[in-house]
């Protein structure tokens, strides 16, 4: 007996473990959004990067128009020339913060696109479960209609009625049958439909309200607000003056060593140079001198209208972004209402549902006790079982009505259920 339970549990746990929105997991649509997201990531990654390596190599072949013409033979047929530079981003400034910040906006975009993804899966996920279960009441109903018209056209004829009456019970007969027919080829539709969202087998997580927090296009809308933000400050570094400045060493001819810096981005470069050939001193009248360090400083400010105007368009962006904020909020704030009361108008409606649902089964006891008593006919009880599953129709579509209000929540907020996460 001792063993019996163990082996119990373990056949048991598949069935609890399973999960009726697990088909998201392998959705073409999260694939892609996993595949965006993962992008924006390495794209900050490689923003983030606080060293670059880069080589360089220069090769130059030069002809001479010497006099004498024996003078051509000393001179070097080409050139060559390898270079290797080292760019250091200790701190973000300028344009490689503003790099940077693109970077870090540009994955928080795809990690909002990734949530709006899941959420518009999930909420489609739940109401085709939810189509699905109402399309498979249906079919019982519709059933339940062919069982009635059947019984009710052997009652006719069984006292004997007139050929109107037997006409309409007739038709009465072929209508339920064909509203059999179509029930069966919705269920069948909407079998089809729910295939790759949901496992209709397994029933559907208990859905919990929304932890509400920032609602999806509020996030947005701050995004685009920081991006303009960020243009809006590129725009003006682009007015002021650009200092450079190197620091070349010249240990040989053939060999120098740089740093360089400039003040669009405070990323010093070092740089190790090898040329063949060798660099030849200067010649004076009096001999000759070689150049073994070198300090350059340059200060450079470009002025134009175009960039001016640039300015201006950037400040109108940045505006234009802070009053859509403003608009979203103020949208948002109505959306929200508008989505609460939704909310608890399907609460409402699914108290009623449940009411009249119990009304019906209360029904039912009632009359199959009188049936017992021989005060019932089999028709009336028929009846009976079919005001029962149109009012167990109602109460699903009521509960669905709900888990959709709630899923529009989650959307709204961009919240993902932990099922769909796992």
């Amino acid at each position: 007996m001792g063993r019996v339970f163990p082996l119990f549990f373990l056949f048991l746990l598949p069935a609890l473990a399973q999960n009726a929105l697990a088909p998201l997991k392998d959705h073409p649509l999260r694939k892609q959004a996993e595949a965006y997201l993962l992008a924006a990531q390495k794209g900050l990654e490689a923003q983030a990067s606080p060293l670059a390596l880069n080589i360089q190599g220069n090769y130059a072949r030069f002809g001479y128009t010497c006099t004498p013409e024996a003078l051509c033979q000393n001179l070097p047929e080409d050139g060559k020339a390898l270079t290797l530079a080292l760019v250091l981003n200790p701190f973000p400034f300028g344009d490689g913060a503003d790099a940077l910040e693109r970077a870090r906006i540009a994955l928080r975009r795809a990690e909002l696109a990734y949530r709006k993804t899941l959420t518009a899966l999930q909420a489609q996920a739940v109401a085709a479960h939810g189509r699905y279960q109402e399309a498979l009441l249906g079919v019982r109903i519709a059933e339940k209609g062919v069982e009635l018209a059947q019984l009710a056209l052997e009652a006719a004829k069984k006292r004997q009625a007139n050929p109107q009456e037997l006409r309409e019970a007739e038709l009465s007969l072929r209508e339920a049958e064909n509203r059999l027919e179509e029930a069966r080829q919705g269920l069948a539709l909407a079998q089809k439909a729910a295939e790759e969202l949901v496992d209709l087998k397994a029933p559907l997580p208990e859905i919990p309200l929304p932890q509400g927090k920032t609602p999806l296009s509020l996030e947005e809308a701050r995004l685009s607000l920081a991006e303009a933000r960020i243009g809006e400050g590129a725009a003006l570094r682009n007015l002021l003056p650009t200092l450079q400045g190197s620091l070349n060493l010249y240990p040989s001819g053939n060999e120098t060593f740089s740093l360089s810096l400039t003040s669009r981005d405070l990323k010093p470069t070092l740089a190790y140079t090898r040329q063949d050939p060798a660099r030849q001193p200067t010649v004076i009248p009096n001999g000759q001198y070689e150049t073994k360090e070198e300090l350059r400083l340059s200060l450079s400010l470009t002025l134009s209208p175009g960039l001016f105007a640039a300015y201006e368009a950037a400040q109108a962006q940045a505006k234009a972004a802070q009053e859509a904020l403003r608009a979203a909020e103020e949208q948002a704030a109505l959306e929200k209402d508008a989505l609460e009361h939704n909310l608890k108008t399907a609460q409402a409606a699914l108290a009623l549902a449940e009411a009249r649902y119990a009304a019906a089964q209360k029904a039912l006891e009632e009359a199959r006790a009188r049936q017992a008593l021989g005060l019932e006919s089999l028709l009336g009880v028929k009846r009976a079982e079919l005001n029962l599953l149109q009012a167990e129709f109602a109460r699903l579509q009521a509960q669905n009505n709900h888990r959709n209000a709630l899923m529009e929540l989650y959307r709204f907020y961009g919240e993902i259920l932990k099922e769909v996460v796992q």
